[in-house]
């Protein structure tokens, strides 16, 4: 797959947006074709169904919503570059899971009976661990765009197209040593999504990094994703006068801990994870995340080859803003799903998951891919950014 194919055409094309309810007409419709029997147009070309269940409302809507535009645009530039051949195309049926399990459970068995060529899944960790048991006793294959739940990877059932930051020697052991390596911070405080089965994850891993660098944890926070105020945990924190604050919280509720510490004067870093890169979550912090230390695979500022620039311009121009590593994660996922169609010469979802498989590596806007079991290895290091006033963001210096 060609940096030249991918970037052809950037014509928009029409994508349907259904909630869970919606979704069971189409499933009805659609039932009684055989599993990934393409539908055809009016001009005999096959349209092959991709269902992607993801947040695009509450409080995960942060990632989920850049996430989905990162889908349109390539498929947009599939169907408009022809990449698929023939005339053929690919239709994605969005279904907003606002966060739960369950529907992100109803939309994939109404994908299964739709005769779906694969679903594009997965934006936080509760929905990602509901899915991963069913995908891996179907044969409907499941691209990730945002979980970072640590073993969702299973061939032919389920692939992730970018780092899991947390595996050992990592994106973010490598962040963590570069933040606390220099001696400058020797306290912290940490404060958990405790019911984000990723952050959770993410925080021991936090806690490692800070002990490998001599920084006292003194004390952990636990706070409930759905949780909007955050003046309690602001006031432990300010007690408990750390040297810098650790947040292993998806991004909104990173802003609304950076809202009510700044409020309350407490002026030190926040150091943050991969969720921390979203403008949106910036921008309902109202700057208050000024100050907030991340790691992230991709920025719009900061590419790493000409596809990520290309990529970021596009955007920019669909959409009025520049991408964040949400979008990019979309992006890639739907161009690696519309590649294993091609290469499946069908959409039959199990020829789908086993070209999936087959795929060794892949040009992407973070540089080269390459799969081991299903998981994406990155060859580029990460950044490692900060938010500063006005939106603006600045390496970390070295």
């Amino acid at each position: 797959m060609s940096e030249e194919m991918m970037m052809k055409s950037l014509k928009r094309n029409p994508v349907r947006r259904l909630s869970v309810v919606a979704t069971t007409s189409m499933a009805v419709v659609l039932a009684a074709c055989a599993p990934g029997a393409a539908e055809q147009d009016a001009n005999g070309a096959n349209v092959y169904s991709v269902v992607a269940p993801l947040v695009q409302s509450g409080p995960g809507a942060f990632a989920g919503v850049p996430v989905a535009q990162g889908i349109e645009l390539a498929i947009a530039e599939v169907n408009e570059s022809d990449f698929l051949g023939g005339g053929s195309t690919i239709e994605v049926e969005f279904v907003d899971t606002a966060g739960d399990p369950a529907k992100a459970i109803a939309a994939y068995r109404e994908a299964e009976a739709s005769g779906a060529a694969g679903v594009l899944c997965c934006t936080l960790g509760g929905e990602a661990g509901a899915l991963q048991p069913l995908l891996s006793d179907s044969t409907l294959p499941g691209v990730v765009t945002v979980s970072i739940l640590d073993g969702l990877a299973d061939p032919p059932h389920l692939f992730r197209p970018f780092e899991v930051p947390s595996a050992p020697g990592g994106t973010y052991d490598e962040f963590l040593d570069a933040v606390f390596g220099g001696g400058e911070y020797s306290s912290a405080v940490m404060v958990v999504n405790n019911d984000n089965d990723a952050m959770v994850q993410d925080s021991s891993i936090y806690a490692d990094g800070l002990e490998r660098n001599d920084v006292e944890l003194r004390g952990t926070i636990e706070v409930p994703v759905v949780e909007t105020s955050y003046v309690g945990p602001a006031t432990q924190i300010i007690d408990l006068d750390p040297d810098v604050v650790i947040a292993s919280t998806i991004g909104s509720s990173t802003a609304n801990l950076a809202k009510a510490l700044r409020e309350r004067g407490f002026d030190r870093p926040i150091v943050s994870n991969v969720g921390a890169d979203s403008r949106a979550a910036y921008d309902a912090s109202g700057g208050a995340m000024a100050g907030t230390i991340f790691p992230t695979p991709f920025h719009a500022d900061y590419p790493v080859n000409d596809l990520g620039s290309s990529f970021s311009m596009a955007y920019e121009a669909e959409y009025g803003s520049a991408p964040d590593m949400f979008a990019a994660q979309g992006y890639t996922a739907a161009w690696l799903l519309a590649t294993a169609i091609l290469d499946a010469g069908s959409g039959d979802p199990a020829a789908v998951g086993e070209a999936l498989s087959s795929i060794d590596e892949q040009e992407s806007v973070y540089g080269r891919i390459t799969y081991r079991g299903g998981q994406a290895e990155v060859e580029e290091p990460a950044l490692h950014l900060v938010w500063g006033e006005a939106e603006d963001l600045q390496l970390l210096a070295p």
